[in-house]
């Protein structure tokens, strides 16, 4: 077999493998549709977001505000956070990376007709992740009603500053108990809660603010819900004795998922995945297979071409020789036979 013929057929496999491949990728497709959901289903398809998305249209939504936790902050400079730094000298992990300041915790209520915070309306509770300022700024700025603390109530907070007094001492806004707000001293420039030194001030009139206009027992929240759900996290037991864990992520903390119209069941995606993911892996041995196949097939040729050469080569070589010498012999033979037969005529002339 030539060079050219070994070109070819691998040019043949070679294109045998990328139609597999092509026709493996239309297949996977509508089987990772099928497996995360399909792009008919409206809002997200990812947890407490796709149960979200059916009680944010209804007529009566309200909030509750439960009190104070200590919270993880979100991705924002001015909260005071080292971040991903690490060139500050802070020895500790949580210090740099599990930046937490004090949050406001709510409870959500939604109904199809009116609700008055029961527990049967109860959806989700949730804390603020960009403090105290930022929920106050939500309800002065969104509120349908008179809001019971804007903006306003809230300049001048610290988030985590040098304390004024000269002291060395750093002020942020803390968590006075469950259900109240302070302003305390901490040793160090991140005001973690561990290294607190004492109070700097109780905020009376605040508290007393987020406790006026059932703003801790049912307030009406349809025009502020949308914005404050953005600039908040879900909340349950396990991260405050003021949250209340929803059906949902007691139900997701032992099985993953719960059925929904809205995505695929558990059963559905297992299915999904094994067939994924056995269509991916006959692919990969095929193509294994198909590899080596060509190549000892070429090897075998290739060695049976190079023996073929070799033991035909020489032979060919000295039959040649053989031809030419024997050519030559003949030759030689015809001219000496006409030479003589030459000068036998020249005799008998004479």
């Amino acid at each position: 077999m030539t060079a050219k013929d070994t070109n070819e057929r691998a040019s043949n496999a070679l294109f045998k493998y990328g139609s597999m491949l092509f026709v493996a990728v239309f297949v996977q497709l509508p089987i990772q549709a099928s497996a995360w959901g399909s792009s008919s289903n409206e809002g997200p398809v990812y947890g407490l977001s796709s149960l979200r998305s059916e009680w944010t249209g209804m007529n009566s939504i309200a909030i509750k505000v439960t009190g104070c936790t200590w919270g993880t902050v979100g991705d924002r400079e001015d909260a005071g956070c080292m971040d991903d730094e690490s060139e500050d000298g802070t020895g500790n992990w949580n210090q740099m990376a599990n930046c937490r300041r004090a949050q406001v915790t709510f409870d959500v209520f939604a109904s199809s007709g009116t609700t008055s915070c029961g527990n049967s309306d109860f959806k989700e509770s949730l804390y603020t992740t960009y403090g105290v300022a930022e929920f106050a700024y939500i309800i002065g700025a969104y509120s349908s009603s008179s809001p019971p603390v804007t903006g306003d109530d809230v300049d001048g907070f610290p988030v985590c500053e040098e304390d004024a007094d000269g002291d060395g001492l750093y002020v942020a806004i803390s968590c006075g108990s469950e259900t109240s707000f302070t302003i305390d001293k901490f040793s160090d420039q991140y005001c973690t809660g561990g290294n607190f030194v004492e109070n700097y001030d109780t905020l009376t009139n605040f508290n007393k603010a987020l406790h006026s206009n059932n703003l801790d027992k049912c307030y009406a929240a349809n025009s502020l819900i949308d914005t404050l759900l953005k600039e908040s996290t879900t909340c349950s037991a396990w991260d405050s004795s003021l949250c209340t864990t929803s059906d949902f992520a007691q139900n997701a903390a032992s099985s993953g998922f719960v059925n929904s119209n809205n995505y695929r069941s558990n059963g559905e995606m297992q299915l999904a995945n094994k067939l994924k993911y056995g269509l991916g892996g006959s692919m990969l041995l095929g193509s294994v297979i198909m590899f080596f196949g060509i190549l000892f097939t070429n090897r075998r040729k290739r060695r049976a071409l190079m023996h073929r050469k070799f033991r035909n080569g020489p032979s060919s070589r000295s039959k040649s020789k053989s031809k030419k010498s024997s050519g030559g012999s003949t030759r030689s033979k015809r001219k000496k036979k006409k030479d003589s037969s030459s000068r036998s005529g020249g005799g008998v002339l004479a």
